[in-house]
């Protein structure tokens, strides 16, 4: 039997839910006793709660209404894939310092306000000098007309309207260019780049031939490629360095075709049509910022995030529309459900990821006083694919076990598994792969997510076929991630603490990870006081590679020194990874 006065009122504040739930429960079976005073104080008490967002404390179950909202409209009312044809269908190709981009960034803001969620764009750099890309096209003339299929670069130069000319075959040598310069005026170059030259060798004979070409008043140079196009994006540092050449990279069927009957002795004109512009800068670009902010602690966040541009000539679907778009739907179904979550939830959009990963690292730049308030950044940035799974640090467990509960049933064809690790993972020494590396950087968690999907990333990475059509036929697994974010989301910003960070990152050292039959050891080596021949055996498994040639722009990830040896005993054999992990 429950007893009400007016002192329990402070009680009853402080337990929330628990003692409402207990009264009502109580109420019902006769077991509670009060005056009518009393019982006017604890009908206005359960009212206030009731108003004030009080439902919205953490969501250990489905009995939580915004967390029910939550799901049947991600179920029921998922709009993933329409945020994902504006995209790439109506912007296409959002290269940073680009008109697409800078306009499907605001298109991004206006959603955003349009779903009554707070989003604004913030600088987070600018390029010299902008581009846009135009109409093209390109044909073989002469009685065996033929249209070619074909693409060039961002920032490269257009055609002075439609030029026509004879074709050549570029020499394989550096010697051989310089002494045939005066014959590439006014002609289409083939770029014949021997196979066996090793990488250096063959860009110092491309940019040779480039210089050339441009010096000289050749039309243009033309190298073959098969489907898809990889396409990459040049650097223009001034207005008064604009390129004047050129750079088509042709259909390999159509390039060996064209190259074979030069080589036959037959005169072939080619003419082209190629409408890529420029424009006066600086050109300023925008990361997309949006909130939803938090009642009790607005100045801690639990952030989804994804980078909004991309490389030359990809509409970008998978790289990162799949990051971009779930996240974007997650927030507006959380507004949606009305939700008053206790931490900001926000989702980021980054600006120039694929040209040095400039936009995360300038917001970090920008915020530093938020960094240490971030609970986790989930960001993606991969293939288009369904979240199956966490792997949290241990300290995480017992909060993601609730957070996730509602997930591993939510849908049969993907349940969800939480795992959790005992081993802190290292921070990321440089920004690498993508941007989460510059979060890691800073000691903010990024989440570990395991994804269930059939889709061969590199099959369309950085290509021209990474298009809308591309991920249409993992619609289900997009729309269930954009459900699986907005209910973690949801669960991280109404915890009633912060998630720990001790145990998500090593402390600054050098560490030895040994992976044996027996399970895993990790050990922090003291190398300050080790003996020499400690040191020299660290030394023989270090990658030599392994504190530089990334590739340009930083895009390589930061890795981690491995080696291999063999520990053999007389009954025993155990074979043993070292990784030497450094974080500073």
């Amino acid at each position: 039997m429950l007893d009400i006065s007016a002192d329990s009122l402070i009680v009853i504040y402080k337990s929330k839910n628990l003692i409402i739930n207990q009264i009502i429960k109580q109420y019902k079976t006769g077991g509670v006793m009060f005056s009518t005073r009393n019982f006017i104080l604890v009908t206005i008490v359960v009212f206030l709660f009731s108003t004030s967002g009080f439902s919205q404390g953490f969501p250990e179950s489905q009995n939580d209404p915004v967390l029910k909202k939550i799901i049947d409209l991600g179920k029921n009312d998922n709009q993933t894939m329409k945020w994902l044809d504006f995209m790439t269908n109506r912007f296409g190709p959002r290269v940073s310092g680009t008109d697409a981009y800078n306009n499907g960034a605001k298109w991004a803001v206006a959603q955003f306000h349009k779903w009554g969620i707070q989003a604004e764009l913030q600088e987070a750099g600018e390029i010299p000098v902008g581009f846009d890309r135009g109409s093209a096209y390109g044909k073989i003339n002469g009685p065996d007309e033929k249209y070619l299929f074909f693409t060039t670069p961002a920032f490269s130069a257009g055609t002075k309207g439609r030029q026509s000319g004879p074709v050549m075959i570029a020499p394989t040598s550096v010697q051989e260019i310089e002494g045939m310069k005066n014959q590439f005026k006014n002609v289409w170059v083939l770029i014949n780049i021997p196979t066996n030259l090793d990488r250096g060798a063959s860009r110092t004979l491309t940019q040779t031939l480039k210089r050339i070409l441009e010096e000289v008043g050749a039309l243009g140079m033309i190298k073959g490629a098969k489907l898809p196009h990889r396409v990459s994006s040049n650097r223009v540092n001034s207005w008064d360095q604009l390129p004047t050449l050129p750079e088509i990279t042709l259909l390999d069927t159509q390039y060996d075709e064209i190259k074979a009957k030069v080589k036959a002795g037959q005169d072939v004109e080619l003419e082209f049509d190629i409408r890529n512009g420029f424009f006066m800068g600086p050109v300023k670009y925008y990361n997309i910022i949006a909130w939803l902010p938090g009642t009790d602690y607005p100045g801690e966040s639990i952030i989804l995030s994804g980078h909004f541009d991309t490389v030359a000539g990809s509409a970008g679907a998978v790289d990162c529309g799949n990051g971009c778009t779930p996240a974007m739907e997650a927030l507006r179904i959380i507004a949606k459900a009305g939700a008053k979550p206790k931490r900001t939830i926000m989702v980021h959009l980054f600006a120039a990821e694929e040209i040095g990963i400039f936009g995360s690292q300038a917001w970090l730049r920008q915020h530093p006083s938020s960094v240490p308030k971030i609970a986790t950044l989930i960001n993606r940035d991969y293939n288009p694919g369904a979240v199956i799974g966490a792997t949290v640090p241990q300290s995480w467990h017992e909060d993601f076990k609730k957070i996730t509960k509602p997930l591993i049933n939510l849908n049969p064809d993907f349940p969800f598994k939480l795992s959790s690790t005992n081993y802190p993972g290292t921070r990321a020494l440089r920004p690498g792969g993508t941007d989460a590396s510059a979060f890691s950087m800073y000691g903010v968690p990024t989440l570990r997510l395991s994804e269930e999907t059939d889709h061969v990333y590199n099959s369309t990475y950085h290509t021209t076929w990474d298009t809308y059509d591309d991920v249409v036929p993992y619609t289900k697994h997009q729309e269930h991630t954009a459900v699986t974010l907005a209910v973690m989301a949801y669960g991280i910003a109404n915890l009633d603490h912060q998630l720990p960070r001790d145990d998500v990152y090593l402390a600054d050292g050098l560490y030895a990870d040994i992976n044996t039959a027996k399970g895993r050891i990790m050990a922090k080596l003291d190398y300050k006081n080790a003996p020499i021949t400690v040191g020299n055996f660290v030394k023989l498994f270090e990658d030599p590679n392994s504190q530089g040639g990334g590739r340009r722009f930083g895009r390589q990830q930061a890795g981690p020194s491995i080696g291999v040896f063999n520990q053999t005993g007389t009954q025993t054999a155990a074979k043993a990874r070292i990784t030497a992990k450094a974080n500073k």
